[in-house]
């Protein structure tokens, strides 16, 4: 990949399931096909619905008629002990998810085509004057995938054919990741991963977390990390300072702005930020890029590390920053 130019000290002008034949008896009951359909960027196979396709705008299946979706989120191993402890009974699910305006009904367990035994949530969600069927499972191998299901309340809503597509979820061992992670392939973005970074995760389709250090999930955030997105969003092109302040306020506490400049970013114009945050209770740098595409998408940026070791990785966030590309 050809690396950009870009000065970091100076002018910021170039910055940068259940068993098989209870499925299938489900399965044609409910009047759909039982051929496993891949979703991209995930180690998850399925059997949606009738009427449910690849979804274009994130991960998992929609069926737009309806209203209705499946969203697939794919976490690495290490997340399992803290995603369980949600689905663990009802009232924790219901304490947990009633934090995220979600409100849980009831809990089952399901077995699936991998003959796991699944728990499964059902409750319901308001969102824009609308009232939501929600449905959530929780899956684990080789990586752990939370399935969440929704979809209008008045919708003439076939449960057996709901179960079905939950029960009939198969999750692929990880795959070796040599260097040329093939994960980075489903990102609508070309980035360089220099060491010490390395890629923990992408999410969605659309998101990249390197860090650098032993771990893939870190809550604490006790280690270097470069978050790389691509959003679409409403936010306004023409007020990218507002909206780069917005982004950078949910860094942490004591958010201070140092620098911020206009800058080249994947080829894109974009505005550039340095400063510092507190994150449970230590200080840190960041750096902050974001630029619109022109199609209502923005790509951003944010390299964070504490200060005492923000000095030595700077160069290298440089460099992974200025190998940033949007494909096609």
């Amino acid at each position: 990949m050809t690396n950009r130019k870009y000065s970091w000290a100076g002018n910021l002008s170039r910055f940068v399931g259940r068993p098989v034949a209870v499925l299938a008896a489900l399965a044609l009951h409910a009047g759909i096909a039982i051929a496993q359909l891949a979703v991209p960027g995930t180690s998850v196979t399925m059997t949606p619905p009738e009427g449910f396709t690849i979804a274009g705008g994130f991960t998992g299946f929609e069926n737009v008629e309806k209203k209705g979706s499946f969203l697939v989120a794919e976490f690495p191993a290490e997340a399992a002990s803290q995603l369980s402890g949600l689905f663990a009974d009802q009232s924790g699910a219901a304490a947990a998810f009633a934090q995220k305006g979600i409100t849980v009904e009831s809990r089952e367990e399901i077995d699936n085509a991998d003959g796991d035994t699944i728990p499964l949530l059902r409750g319901s969600q308001e969102a824009n004057g609308v009232t939501l069927e929600k449905w959530m499972a929780l899956y684990a191998a080789d990586k752990v995938v939370m399935i969440t299901f929704q979809i209008p309340k008045d919708s003439d809503l076939d449960e057996d054919a709901m179960k079905a597509a939950f029960a009939s979820v198969k999750l692929a061992g990880a795959a070796s990741e040599p260097e040329g992670d093939p994960r980075l392939a489903e990102l609508p973005y070309e980035l360089d991963i220099v060491e010490p970074f390395r890629l923990a995760s992408v999410t969605n389709h659309t998101g990249a977390l390197l860090t650098v250090g032993p771990k893939d999930v870190d809550p604490e955030a006790t280690q270097p990390q470069i978050v790389v997105t691509y959003t679409q969003t409403g936010a306004p092109a023409g007020d990218l300072k507002t909206f780069a302040n917005i982004v950078m306020n949910a860094l942490g506490d004591d958010v201070t702005t140092e620098t911020q400049e206009d800058t080249m970013f994947a080829d894109l114009d974009g505005i550039a930020s340095h400063g510092t945050f507190t994150e449970n209770g230590v200080k840190k740098n960041f750096v902050q890029i974001v630029a619109p595409t022109g199609s209502g998408a923005f790509i951003g940026f944010i390299g964070t590390a504490s200060q005492d070791k923000y000095e030595g990785l700077k160069d290298v966030m440089e460099e992974i920053a200025a190998s940033v590309a949007i494909k096609g």
